[in-house]
């Protein structure tokens, strides 16, 4: 006869909520950011307790990785699914899109712990792991794709696509100090037309 196996009924009770428990640490996240982070204060935002977290996501910092990673991949998968519904006409197109995306409220928030994601790796090398490189990487992919349907070349689009989110970095910080979207929407508009209208050689 196999020994009986004794389960916390504490644990049992919250066996089913984890996907519930780490969609409102997302939000707890992205409201509060991750440099103060504590998972005593979370827990009570939250309605759990603190061993509650503990039990479902082990240390601070294993929760932060998973909640940064579900962060990226929602952002990701939108972007894609996004950018296959709206087929745009030609890369200005696509890269308009994208910015329009990137600018919604839920996006914007985003940005918010993105830039604290890459202060944090540049004061604490190595403390997340490669989290907040791939934040910052990860999006080349699909507006990298995006520009070579409409014809650019695999280096002219992975060049483009490289400056284009050098743009979208800066004009959202812009964008969260300044709150000022109508001078920060036309300097978007005004680099996607610098580097998407034709170019011709000058005269002999």
């Amino acid at each position: 006869m196999s020994a009986e196996v004794r389960v916390d009924g504490r644990a049992r009770r919250f066996e089913h909520r984890r996907p519930e428990l780490l969609a409102a640490a997302v939000e707890y996240v992205l409201d509060h950011g991750i440099t103060e982070l504590s998972l005593r204060p979370m827990a009570k935002a939250l309605g759990v307790t603190h061993g509650t977290l503990l039990r479902h996501f082990g240390t601070k910092e294993e929760l932060v990785v998973e909640v940064v990673t579900t962060i990226r991949g929602a952002l990701l998968d939108d972007l894609v699914r996004s950018a296959a519904e709206r087929a745009p006409d030609s890369p200005a197109d696509a890269m308009r899109a994208a910015w329009r995306q990137l600018c919604r409220p839920a996006e914007r928030r985003q940005f918010v712990l993105l830039f604290e994601l890459v202060a944090l790796e540049v004061r604490e090398p190595g403390r997340l792991g490669s989290l907040a490189t791939l934040l910052v990487t990860d999006f080349l992919g699909p507006i990298q794709a995006a520009l070579e349907t409409h014809g650019m070349s695999r280096r002219d689009a992975r060049r483009t696509a490289t400056g284009f989110l050098a743009q979208v970095r800066g004009l959202q910080m812009d964008l969260a100090v300044s709150g000022d979207t109508r001078r920060v929407d036309a300097a978007m508009e005004h680099y996607i037309e610098s580097v998407t209208r034709p170019h011709h050689e000058p005269d002999a």
